[in-house]
């Protein structure tokens, strides 16, 4: 007769750890597949991801070499562009020398033509006194006698005794030889010409002058032609020094600035004009149209 018996019991362990490895093994069923063969799958799992690293580590690499790659395009590029600019701003910074030196050259010969255009100012001006002193002195001699009618004919005889009239009336005695020339110009206009009279000497010139500021201021009637006994209205006869061109203008300017600025007198002398401010005080040289303002301001 045959004994059945039970097989002892497993531990509690025992029988757990199976369900471990079985759910280890549904677990990697799940995430590998159906495959039955579980350790291949494993084996295949782990290759894959291995391969994965890799390949990641060489895209990575990829990406950095092109980054660089880049870079340094961009680096050279920049170099180029810097190095680009640098010769257009040394070519810059040689043309602003350039312009430069120009420039300085330009100011030196604008500097010396002004130095040599106020060397030729200067000259200009001594000439300019030169033929006025010469010209002043070739005048100082002669007068002029003005609002005398002309007779007809009339010659160098007849204007002489014009003059020795006028030098009786002034009790001045005039001798043909103290006249060197005597004429009147050609009428311009329709005044009367002035008559020109040259002496030998410029004394004789300064004796009637003097002598016809005391005629007119001693007498009522100054020297006309009256006293020439020319026939008419009388008309007032004005004896003056021949004046140059330049001396005659400071002249005409400097007596009307005296009439609009009420000063004492204005008169010529020896060829200069002078102008006084007031009475008493001493006279001012008028050398030039500058000097005429200048009066009040004294």
């Amino acid at each position: 007769m045959s004994c059945r018996r039970s097989p002892p019991a497993k531990p509690l362990h025992s029988l757990q750890k199976p369900r471990i490895a079985n759910q280890e093994s549904d677990t990697a069923s799940d995430c590998l597949g159906s495959d039955p063969d579980q350790g291949n799958q494993s084996t295949i799992s782990r290759r894959q991801k291995r391969k994965h690293s890799d390949t990641t580590r060489c895209e990575i690499k990829d990406m950095l070499a092109a980054v660089q790659l880049e870079q340094k395009l961009q680096a050279i590029k920049f170099e180029e562009e810097m190095n680009k600019m640098l010769h257009q701003n040394k070519e810059m910074m040689q043309s602003i020398q350039h312009m430069s030196d120009k420039y300085d050259e330009v100011l030196k010969q604008l500097q010396q033509s002004k130095a040599e255009n106020v060397a030729f100012k200067n000259h200009i001006k001594f000439l300019e006194q030169k033929l006025e002193f010469l010209d002043r002195n070739s005048k100082s001699s002669s007068l002029e006698l003005r609002n005398i009618p002309a007779n007809q004919p009339e010659t160098r005889t007849t204007l002489t005794n014009t003059i020795r009239t006028i030098g009786d009336v002034l009790k001045i005695d005039i001798q043909n030889t103290d006249i060197r020339n005597i004429y009147r110009p050609k009428k311009i206009s329709g005044n009367i010409s002035p008559i020109l009279v040259e002496f030998s000497s410029s004394l004789m010139k300064e004796e009637i002058i003097k002598a016809t500021k005391i005629f007119n201021k001693q007498n009522k009637e100054k020297i006309n032609t009256m006293h020439l006994k020319l026939g008419g209205v009388p008309q007032p006869i004005f004896i003056s020094e021949v004046l140059t061109t330049r001396a005659r203008r400071l002249y005409f300017l400097a007596r009307e600035y005296v009439k609009n600025h009420k000063h004492a007198s204005c008169w010529t002398s020896y060829g200069k004009v002078y102008i006084r401010k007031t009475e008493g005080e001493p006279p001012k040289l008028i050398s030039t149209e500058e000097d005429i303002p200048k009066v009040t301001n004294l």
